[in-house]
């Protein structure tokens, strides 16, 4: 190994991968394809799901989706499932990420480490062909997700489906207290279309429970084509007890 490769992996080289990988003023994703579906909640089933302190937006809502990235800062293109619960941040409206799953183990990582989203190892199937968009997300055998339909019209006025403020749970496992952190990306709107739904289902497993969540009948469909910057980074907001992690094994880490 040269000393130039040598000097790539002390600190200077790692501080300028560091800037590479979460560019202050860059976007970390471009073009981020998210075929989502808003469905109602109930909310006092979805209350076992939230961290202490973190209400249920009301009316109950939850943005249930599938995504494709093919451009980020990383040089990761990879695929995501999650959901996004609707919660009160203050006087707006944030989110909540209850169970996501990717197959990208560097994804993964960061944004698990990073940001709290309780990211696993799972299967998702996308597929887009002129009009029609489908997605399956699956793991360890079981199909979870399945969505599929057709473009209809833009919509200028969509709301956002990551850029609000947002407060995650890092920390869940060790000896340190896990704790709630909140941060808000920049979402920078390239395009939304709603979408015409032929299919959506939802089918939970013992390891990931997300039929017991209180998710219920879908309101709209949208495709997002989004770019995406870091925002601020994320401030720890209050701690939590080892109970949260004990509690949240399933759907959060098994």
């Amino acid at each position: 190994m040269t000393d130039t490769a040598i000097k790539d992996y002390g600190l200077r080289g790692s501080i300028k991968q560091a800037l590479r990988l979460g560019p202050p003023c860059g976007l970390l994703y471009r073009d981020a394809h998210y075929f989502t579906a808003t469905v109602e909640v109930d909310t006092a089933t979805m209350r076992r799901w939230l961290p202490p302190g973190v209400r249920p937006a009301t009316p109950g809502r939850a943005d249930v989706f599938t995504a494709w990235f093919p451009d980020c800062s990383y040089g990761s293109v990879y695929h995501e499932a999650g959901i996004f619960v609707h919660i009160k941040a203050g006087r707006r409206t944030g989110i909540h990420c209850p169970w996501m799953i990717l197959d990208d183990d560097v994804a993964l990582i960061l944004g698990r480490e990073l940001l709290g989203y309780p990211k696993k190892l799972g299967e998702i199937e996308w597929s887009g062909d002129g009009d029609t968009i489908a997605a399956t997300a699956s793991r360890r055998g079981h199909d979870l997700l399945t969505m599929r339909g057709t473009l209809g019209e833009a919509l200028p006025d969509a709301p956002p489906i990551l850029g609000r403020p947002h407060r995650n749970v890092t920390g869940t496992l060790g000896f340190a207290l896990p704790r709630i952190v909140g941060f808000t990306p920049g979402e920078h709107p390239i395009e939304t279309r709603r979408v015409h739904l032929d299919e959506f289902s939802l089918a939970g497993s013992d390891r990931d429970p997300i039929h017991l969540m209180g998710l219920g009948s879908v309101l709209e469909a949208r495709l997002h084509r989004v770019n995406l910057s870091a925002g601020r980074p994320p401030i720890p907001r209050r701690p939590l007890t080892p109970l949260f992690s004990l509690t949240r094994l399933r759907p959060r880490v098994l």
